[in-house]
């Protein structure tokens, strides 16, 4: 098998300090033919004088326009049959683009996305990989670090929520059906799978090792968010666009989880909003519209909420009292070894 040449689009912003890792570990590959394309939305740090120090690297740069906008100004520039999107603040194994390429190959796949390990402050942690139970129900027992997914496999996987960040991700250029949605606030590599499976027959392969490594830290697009940020501009925003972007392809069984999920969502951004700022005929609102969307699971989820708060009071009760058990006990010990004598008259 020849190699087909791969186009990398490394989209970056005011990240010179990790942009330069990304890209020595695109250079670094064992896979030869690629094409390194850097976008710049926008950066006012030293990005591009950091990016000069790399001849063999396309750098382009932007007004700052967004993730998605970059992503696509960087495939309107990519020559290869496949396209793989790394950020700018994550680091991938030398190996990983032969093993992408390979697996495409042998298993004749449209994409293949890649299993990661994360780092937070400088120490490992497990990825929202390794806690994703969903996938493991496709895991392989043969010994085979890949597994295959069929269409259906991806419609289920990819409508319960975005189960790769773009990093992980190397895919066919032909497989694309169209491209990064700009209207996307934080999923929009999300949306440009969700839209591949649900619009035509997709296969595709995942490995269960590690090949990359995703740095988590405060300004990741995600990760880098409270729950207050991502329900709102995730799930209240970008999620109602894809389920009306992708009405007709849905059967009326996904329409009811993505029903489901927005109930959850409407929910959560109620409570959420409670939280911050207490009671208002907005959080009416927000808790209205989550029973409309869903009856049975707001009320699961006011139930499951009590269920944990009670669980957490009593947990607090039993702790506090172990305390005070505790300190009495010492208080006691220590009172028989030194004996308050009365004073002599």
């Amino acid at each position: 098998m020849g190699q087909g040449l791969v186009s990398i689009i490394i989209p970056t912003f005011n990240r010179a300090h990790m942009v330069v890792d990304a890209i020595k570990s695109a250079i670094a590959q064992t896979y030869e033919q690629t094409q390194i394309i850097v976008i710049d939305d926008g950066s006012q740090d030293a990005t591009a004088e950091l990016v000069a120090e790399f001849p063999s690297v396309e750098y382009f740069y932007q007004e700052n326009k967004g993730q998605a906008a970059a992503r696509n100004s960087g495939l309107a520039l990519a020559k290869g049959q496949y396209i793989a999107s790394l950020d700018s603040d994550d680091v991938w194994d030398v190996d990983f683009l032969k093993s992408a390429i390979s697996a495409i190959e042998r298993y004749e796949v449209d994409f293949v996305f890649l299993n990661w390990r994360e780092v937070v402050k400088g120490a490992n942690a497990s990825s929202d990989f390794e806690r994703n139970k969903a996938l493991r129900n496709y895991y392989k027992n043969s010994g085979d670090s890949w597994s295959q997914l069929m269409p259906k496999d991806l419609r289920t996987l990819f409508l319960s929520g975005c189960i790769a960040p773009s990093s992980a991700i190397v895919a066919r250029r032909s497989s694309f059906f169209s491209n990064w949605n700009e209207k996307m606030k934080i999923g929009d590599d999300w949306y440009l799978m969700l839209e591949m499976v649900l619009m035509k027959p997709c296969r595709a392969a995942f490995t269960h090792v590690p090949h990359w490594t995703k740095n988590v830290h405060t300004s990741n697009i995600y990760h880098g968010r409270d729950d207050f940020e991502i329900v709102r501009d995730l799930g209240l925003h970008d999620e109602v666009i894809m389920a009306q972007d992708f009405h007709e392809q849905l059967t009326w069984r996904e329409k009811a989880i993505l029903k489901r999920r927005l109930s959850a969502h409407y929910f959560n951004f109620g409570r959420y909003s409670f939280k911050l700022y207490g009671f208002s005929l907005e959080v009416l609102r927000l808790m209205i519209r989550s029973i409309m969307l869903a009856p049975s699971g707001s009320v699961a989820y006011f139930f499951q909420l009590s269920f944990n708060h009670l669980t957490n009071r009593v947990r607090l009760a039993k702790e506090r009292k172990r305390i005070i058990t505790t300190s009495l006990a010492v208080e006691t010990a220590a009172s028989k070894e030194n004996p308050v004598v009365a004073p002599s008259k």
